[in-house]
């Protein structure tokens, strides 16, 4: 069942503050702005840019097509809304904020603040403007918060079965529609009582974007949908039978409809083409009824496709566009480059780049930041059909499997494993053909990708990406649903039974590879367990996904237990692994 939760006292006493002008930012200071999301102000005068790197806001005279100024609003400012006036709301993702700005006079003002759950990702705005609904990633959750004059008040909170980012208000106000992070659900909210009303599931994983078309009917999603019954050969990849990119038109009504074949009846542009893959869809903007345009994140182009027309017009722009909108006159496209800290100019008549704006001076990106540029880099794969980001969302997993040679065979699909919090947990792969993170990198974009050789440079920068990456807090912690007693009693069921054999804290992994009455494809029966640190944010388990919750694991699978559970220890040794 759903669980619905009513908003804490701690979100009761969200912080608020007065209304003070935000601090202007030099731009010609050398920075890395990452902006992550644009939007057009509602008289069309003026686009705006939410700046991840900086937690900064950018504006732009859009007659001029220069910098108006830059100004500090947060942390890391990840996600802009315009309100139907001259106020925008922004989320910090690292204070985990929303935000009430107001756009005045050439000026950017803070109205209020008000804390939200951990990680929000995305945010829309009722028809009404009255209301706004929060994603907030790793705690599985929505908030909704009310805009009473100047101020920011949170109202409630609803836990979803699982990891939300694109949220969507329907026409009438009356629906939200919620994607998946991760995988291919899409949820159906009651936005009055933030309650679920049912939960779609079709075949995608890394829903990057929703909107809707103009008149209302169609809704359009971009995604990703990795095959798991595909190779990772060069005609898998060529054909894009393996990693497939989609934007995909289908009807609204059907969507609303919970026994409504919205997937088989609606209409997919493949971004991709063989010999020419899309990797990385990151957004989406209508043209028209009939037209769109969407970003390819790990390619570094833009598509503009018709319905009902297959194939796309690519156009290519800076480096990893992550936002964009398209003018009031419908003959510009606004482009967000995530890498490049500036937006391109698309004609879209012509379905060509005319120009740059500038968001400032930049710095030299450190080993980091290179890492995390080819993390996201489609281009490193063959025919650009795939970044790491593809499999290991937002450096997470998307859950599925994949058959490839990370394990030196073909034949034997395996669960593809998360990223966040990998560093010092050597050797890796689930049959520890890895000694290094550089190796297993290698490996990755040789043998997985089929991509070009990686430098020694290029390999410590992803190297270091991925060593950064931390796990995000335990689930129960961040759900406040933790028990002590419980998790210390599941801590001595976990050392009775002999856990530690091969979850040994303080990584809850070993360095040895493990019969564990399990078998794969090609016989191996050998693996090496992965860690158990942030094991409350997966949803599948074994090397084969064979087990769908955690529970599953010991309660249809008997994994690895010396005796009989009763129902109380089982409870009580999933509370402990979820406080991991």
């Amino acid at each position: 069942m759903i669980r619905f939760a009513a908003f804490s006292a701690t979100l009761l006493l969200a912080s608020l503050c007065q209304a003070a002008p935000a601090q202007g930012i030099d731009p010609s200071q050398p920075a890395l702005r990452k902006p992550e999301a644009l939007v057009l102000s509602h008289d069309g005068q003026f686009l705006l840019t939410a700046n991840r790197g900086t937690g900064t806001v950018s504006i732009i005279d859009r007659a001029e097509r220069k910098l108006l100024g830059e100004w500090q609003v947060g942390q890391s400012i990840i996600e802009l809304q315009p309100l139907p006036d001259n106020r925008y709301v922004a989320l910090d993702g690292q204070s985990h904020e929303a935000i009430l700005l107001s756009h005045l006079d050439g000026q950017l003002a803070i109205l209020s603040k008000a804390k939200v759950p951990y990680s929000p990702v995305k945010a829309d705005i009722s028809p009404d403007g009255q209301q706004i609904v929060v994603s907030c990633l790793w705690p599985r959750k929505l908030v909704s918060l009310n805009v009473a004059g100047d101020k920011l008040v949170v109202a409630q909170e609803l836990v979803l079965p699982f990891a939300p980012r694109v949220v969507l208000f329907v026409p009438d106000g009356q629906t939200v529609l919620v994607g998946d992070n991760f995988g291919g659900k899409l949820a159906n909210v009651d936005p009055q009582t933030l309650e679920v009303r049912y939960i779609r599931e079709f075949p995608a994983h890394n829903i990057r974007a929703m909107t809707l078309s103009p008149d209302g009917t169609k809704l359009l999603l971009a995604h990703q949908l990795l095959n798991s019954l595909a190779v990772t050969n060069e005609n898998d990849i060529h054909w894009g039978l393996l990693m497939s990119n989609e934007l995909r038109w289908v009807p609204l009504d059907m969507v609303l409809d919970p026994e409504g074949d919205f997937y088989g009846n609606g209409f997919m542009h493949p971004i991709g083409e063989p010999g020419r893959g899309g990797g990385d869809p990151t957004d989406i903007a209508v043209i028209d009824d009939l037209q769109a345009i969407v970003t390819m994140g790990g390619t570094s182009q833009v598509g503009i496709g018709k319905y009902e027309a297959f194939g796309l017009f690519r156009v290519s722009v800076e480096q990893h566009p992550t936002s964009v909108v398209v003018s009031p006159e419908k003959d510009l496209a606004y482009v967000a480059n995530g890498f490049d800290d500036s937006i391109s100019l698309v004609d879209v008549e012509k379905a060509e780049t005319i120009g740059k704006i500038s968001l400032g001076a930049t710095r030299k990106a450190e080993l980091v930041d290179q890492g995390e540029q080819l993390f996201h880099n489609a281009r490193l794969s063959m025919e650009g059909w795939m970044s790491c980001h593809s499999c290991h969302t937002d450096g997470h997993t998307n859950g599925l499997s994949s058959d490839n040679l990370g394990d030196n065979s073909y034949g034997a699909p395996k669960r593809i494993l998360s990223l966040l919090g990998k560093a010092d947990t050597a050797p890796f792969g689930w049959l520890a053909v890895s000694d290094t993170m550089e190796a297993q990198i290698h490996k990755s974009v040789k043998n997985t990708m089929h991509g070009r050789r990686l430098s020694d440079e290029e390999t410590s920068a992803l190297a270091a990406y991925v060593n950064s990456l931390p796990l995000p807090p335990p689930i129960d912690q961040l759900q406040q649903t933790r028990d002590e007693a419980a998790v210390a009693h599941g801590r001595q069921i976990f050392l009775q039974n002999n856990c530690i054999k091969c979850h040994a804290p303080p990584l809850y992994t070993s360095r040895e590879s493990y019969d564990v009455g399990m078998h794969d494809k090609e016989g191996n029966r050998e693996f090496n367990p992965p860690s158990l640190r942030g094991i409350g944010h997966r949803d599948t388990f074994f090397h084969d996904a064979r087990a769908t919750s955690l529970r599953d694991v010991f309660e249809i699978h008997g994994h690895q237990l010396s005796s009989e559970l009763t129902d109380q220890q089982l409870n009580d040794l999933l509370s402990f692994l979820r406080s991991l």
